[in-house]
C-alpha cells in the first residue's frame, strides 16, 4: 500500500511556539579551558576563588592572551566589532581598540572597574585595582612596574615617564615580546590619553540549536584558503605593499601568544549541514514553516508535493549558528565573488510549463524576502545554489522553497534537500583534548536565539519598527532625534512569538548632529501589553569623563518571562541617535518529539594517526560528564563534530 499523509501545521506552529525536536543550548566545557560560551561563563570560571581584584586582573589577562590574534580587528555593518564575545568566540583575534575592548568587558563583568584609553597609534585596557588605574596591555603582552617593583603603572603615569617602559628592574613574563621599550614608550609620547567608558556591547549570544538529521563540524585550522569573514564595508582602500599576503592568508599569526598546537596560530572554521528526511515528523516540527504540503512514498513523485492545484506549497528553513557566516573569498576586492558559504541542494520536480519552482532567502526572519533562484527547466531537476552572496556576515538566516502545481499533475515540488552552511570560529574558544585525562561536562536546554542585529543600512530596520521625531541619514548616527523639543522615539518587538527566558539590548549612541557626548540622554521602557503601557528600564548617561561619541549601552533582561506576542520596547532619544541597536533573545522552545546528540572528538596522536572518541547523549541530556584518556605527550586537535540524530 502506497502511504500518502498530508500534513497540516496548526496556527501555533508557525507562530514559533510550537513544539519542535531540536537539541538546545547545547554546551559542551572540558578542563583545559572554561567553557566560552557566555562572558559570565568565562569570568565565573576564571577568577573562581580568588581573593584579591589584583590576581583576578592577572586570570583575565592571561586568558586575553591566549584568546586573540593580533591582526587587524574584524568589523559588521561597517563598524569596528566590539562585542567582546564576538571577538573571542567567534574571531579570536583583534587589534588593540578591540582587544581593549574585550578586556574591559570582561574586568567589568567580574566587578572591576575598567576603561579604554587612546594613544599614540595604541589604544589600551586600564583596570583599577590596589587603590589605583592600572595600565594592563593584553594586545602588546605586558605592563610596567613602577620603581618600587610593586604598583603598576597607570596610563598617566607612563603618560608622564614613558621612560618607565625601559627602566632595569622587576619586569612581569611576557614582557613585550615583539615590541622593544622604545617601540613602547613612543606610544606614551605627547599621545592624548583619551578615555571610553562605554567601549563594549553585551548583545551576541552564543547558542548552539540542532535538528535531527543536522550535524556541525568545527575545524582548529582554517578550511580553505581566505575562508574568513571580511566586512566589505570596512576593506581599507590602501593594502600593504611589503605584507602581500596579509588579507589572502588571514588572520593567521607566527608571532602570538594564542593558544595552537599547530604554528601558527590561526583562525578556524565550521560547517553545518542539514540533510532532513522529509517523510519524518520531525521535519515538520523543526521548521518555522510548512503549508500547503503533502508528504508521499510514491516513486513517481517527489517527497514533497502541493495539496491542492494552483495553491502554492511552501517549506521554510532556518539557520542558525552562534558564529558568523563566511564563505570562500576568491578575488578578495570583489565583494559579489564570494562563493561556498551556503548552498543549497535538492531537486525539483517541474512538469508542465506553466509549473513554478523557486528559493527566497531572508536575513531578517522572514519579514522581507529576495528571489535567490528560479528554475527554468521542466523534470526532476537537480539544483545546487550558491546563496552566500545573500547571507554573508549573518548569524542567522531563512530560506523559501515555493512551489506551485498549475497543470494538476500532482507531481511537482521538492526532494532530497540538503543545507551546508560555513562559518568563521576561533578554535581558541572550542573544547578541546590535551594529553592526559580530560573531562568534559555537557549541558543542553530549551531555548533558541533570536538574532536581531540592526545597523540600519538600506531596507533594514527592528522587528515592528516605529519612530516618532526621529531623522536618518547615511552618515554618523544613521537615526536621531530630528527636533529638540521632544524626544525621539524608536519602537520595536522582540521578532519571537513564544515565551522569552532572556533579552539582550545593546545600544550604540553617538551625539545627534550639533550636539556633544555630555548631550547624550537615552531611555528604555518595556510594554508587555503591546504598548498600552509602559515601564522604564533605565536612563543611560555618559561617563562624566567619557571622551569617545559612540556609547555603548546594554541592559540584559532575565530571571523573568516576557510573552514575545506582546512585548514591546521602547528607546527615547534626547540629544543623540543610533548607529547600531542589537536586541537578541532566548525563546523558550518546547520538545515535543526526542533527539539524540553525539559528539565526535577528532585529533592526530603524538605518531600523527588520526583517532576519533565519540559518545552519545539521550534526549534532554544535563550536566553530563564524560572523559577522554588521550596518550603521550603531544596531541593535534583536528575537529569536534556535534550531530543531532533520531533516537535508534
Amino acid at each position: 500500500m502506497k502511504r500518502v499523509a498530508t500534513l497540516v501545521v496548526a496556527a501555533a506552529l508557525l507562530a514559533g511556539a510550537a513544539a519542535r525536536a531540536e537539541i538546545h543550548s547545547i554546551r559542551l566545557a572540558g578542563d583545559a579551558q572554561p567553557g566560552c560560551w557566555s562572558l559570565e561563563e568565562i569570568v565565573a570560571r576564571l577568577t573562581a576563588g580568588l581573593g584579591s581584584d589584583r590576581e583576578k586582573v592577572m586570570a583575565l589577562h592571561g586568558f586575553g592572551m591566549a584568546h586573540q590574534i593580533h591582526f587587524i580587528g574584524p568589523n559588521e555593518g561597517g563598524l569596528g566589532l566590539e562585542d567582546p564575545l564576538k571577538l573571542l568566540t567567534v574571531y579570536g583575534y583583534d587589534l588593540c581598540g578591540n582587544n581593549s575592548t574585550t578586556m574591559c568587558g570582561l574586568y567589568n563583568l567580574a566587578g572591576l572597574k575598567a576603561r579604554r584609553r587612546g594613544l599614540t597609534g595604541h589604544v589600551v585596557p586600564e583596570v583599577w585595582f590596589d587603590g589605583k588605574w592600572n595600565y594592563v596591555d593584553t594586545d602588546m603582552f605586558g605592563y610596567v612596574y613602577l620603581t618600587d617593583d610593586k604598583a603598576i603603572a597607570s596610563v598617566d603615569e607612563l603618560l608622564a615617564n614613558p621612560e618607565l617602559f625601559a627602566r632595569s628592574g622587576r619586569r612581569p613574563d611576557p614582557f613585550f615580546p615583539w615590541d622593544p621599550p622604545k617601540t613602547m614608550s613612543q606610544a606614551f609620547t605627547n599621545a592624548s590619553g583619551w578615555k571610553d567608558y562605554h567601549s563594549y556591547s553585551l548583545g551576541h549570544l552564543s547558542e548552539l540549536s540542532l535538528r535531527t538529521g543536522e550535524t556541525v563540524t568545527c575545524w582548529f585550522r582554517p578550511q580553505g584558503r581566505s575562508r574568513y569573514y571580511l566586512d566589505p564595508e570596512a576593506f581599507p582602500d590602501e593594502v600593504s605593499t611589503v605584507y602581500r599576503d596579509y588579507w589572502v592568508e588571514g588572520p593567521v599569526r607566527q608571532n602570538s601568544l594564542a593558544w595552537t598546537d599547530t604554528v601558527p596560530a590561526a583562525y578556524g572554521n565550521g560547517r553545518f549541514l542539514y540533510q532532513p528526511d522529509l517523510h519524518s515528523a520531525a521535519f515538520l516540527h523543526e521548521n518555522p514553516q510548512v503549508e500547503g504540503v503533502k508528504v508521499a512514498d510514491e516513486r513517481d513523485k517527489p517527497t514533497l508535493t502541493a495539496v491542492a492545484t494552483g495553491q502554492k506549497a511552501t517549506v521554510v528553513v532556518e539557520v542558525n549558528s552562534p558564529w558568523v557566516v563566511c564563505g570562500l573569498q576568491n578575488n578578495i576586492t570583489d565583494w559579489d565573488d564570494d562563493t561556498e558559504g551556503a548552498v543549497a541542494s535538492g531537486w525539483f520536480w517541474r512538469i508542465a510549463e506553466q509549473d513554478e519552482n523557486r528559493i527566497y532567502v531572508s536575513t531578517d526572519r522572514g519579514r522581507t524576502w529576495k528571489l535567490a533562484w528560479e528554475n527554468a527547466h521542466r523534470g526532476a531537476v537537480p539544483f545546487r545554489v550558491d546563496l552566500t552572496g545573500l547571507v554573508r556576515g549573518c548569524y542567522s538566516y531563512r530560506v523559501k522553497f515555493e512551489w506551485t502545481d498549475r497543470a494538476g499533475s500532482g507531481r511537482v515540488g521538492l526532494q532530497g534537500l540538503a543545507l551546508e552552511t560555513w562559518v568563521e570560529l576561533s578554535p581558541m574558544a572550542l573544547p578541546r583534548l590535551e594529553p592526559g585525562r580530560n573531562k568534559f561536562v555537557l549541558s543542553t536546554g530549551n531555548q533558541r536565539a533570536v538574532i536581531n542585529e540592526c545597523y540600519w543600512r538600506p531596507g533594514e530596520s527592528l522587528p515592528g519598527q516605529r519612530e516618532d521625531n526621529v531623522a536618518m541619514q547615511t552618515g554618523e548616527p544613521r537615526i536621531y532625534q530630528e527636533a529638540d523639543s521632544l524626544p525621539g522615539v524608536i519602537e520595536f518587538s522582540p521578532g519571537a512569538e513564544g515565551v522569552i527566558d532572556e533579552v539582550r539590548l545593546a545600544l550604540l549612541a553617538l551625539p545627534a548632529p550639533g550636539k556633544q557626548i555630555r548631550d547624550i540622554r537615552l531611555a528604555l521602557s518595556l510594554s508587555e501589553n503591546s504598548g498600552q503601557s509602559w515601564q522604564k528600564l533605565e536612563t543611560f548617561t555618559p561617563n562624566s569623563e567619557q571622551e569617545v561619541g559612540g556609547c555603548w549601552f546594554n541592559h540584559v533582561i532575565r530571571g523573568r518571562s516576557l510573552s514575545g506576542k506582546t512585548a514591546r520596547f521602547r528607546i527615547e532619544l534626547e540629544g543623540c541617535g543610533l548607529r547600531a541597536a542589537i536586541a537578541n533573545c532566548l525563546e523558550r522552545v518546547s520538545l515535543s518529539s526526542p533527539t539524540t546528540l553525539k559528539i565526535i572528538h577528532t585529533y592526530r596522536d603524538t605518531g600523527g594517526s588520526r583517532q576519533n572518541v565519540s559518545w552519545s547523549f539521550p534526549p534532554g541530556a544535563q550536566n553530563t560528564a564524560y572523559e577522554v584518556v588521550v596518550p603521550g605527550n603531544k596531541i593535534y586537535n583536528e575537529s569536534i563534530i556535534f550531530a543531532g540524530a533520531s533516537p535508534e
